[in-house]
């Protein structure tokens, strides 16, 4: 019986260790998992009529709890169309803020995915942000 009390935890520990840095590995190369298909933004007049209205919708949530968190991650897959439109479509200093934006509404993406409610807060703000600029430089 101790032998193979022995074996299990000689065989077994690596394992639960091994498992933990997947885990911590793939927590680092974290990537969103797509849950909606959204249409595709096709011009630049429907790319700023998505792009405002879904920044609306996000700004409304007075209080980031996990319900708005699960609204805001919906919110993302189409946001992300818009932006992305811009960062195709724009050029110099827009579309550098497009792209700065593009990469924080993915922050926002993931985090609100996975209600990390204190993270999603900062991400939002970082965005409102560069949505500031972005809307000064049309």
């Amino acid at each position: 019986m101790k032998r193979l009390i022995t074996a299990l935890l000689v065989i077994g520990l690596p394992v639960a260790l091994m498992s933990t840095q997947i885990h911590a590995s793939n927590m680092a190369e974290e990537k969103p998992t797509q849950h909606l298909k959204v249409a595709e933004v096709t011009s630049m007049e429907q790319a700023k009529k998505v792009f405002l209205m879904k920044t609306a919708e996000m700004m409304s949530k007075q209080q980031i709890d996990q319900k708005a968190a699960a609204d805001i991650h919906i919110i993302t897959y189409t946001l992300e169309q818009s932006v992305a439109y811009f960062t195709e479509n724009l050029t110099g200093e827009k579309q550098a803020l497009a792209t700065q934006m593009a990469e924080v509404v993915e922050r926002i993406h993931l985090t609100s995915e996975t209600s990390r409610t204190d993270q999603l807060k900062t991400h939002l703000g970082e965005y409102y942000q560069l949505v500031d600029q972005f809307l000064f430089s049309f």
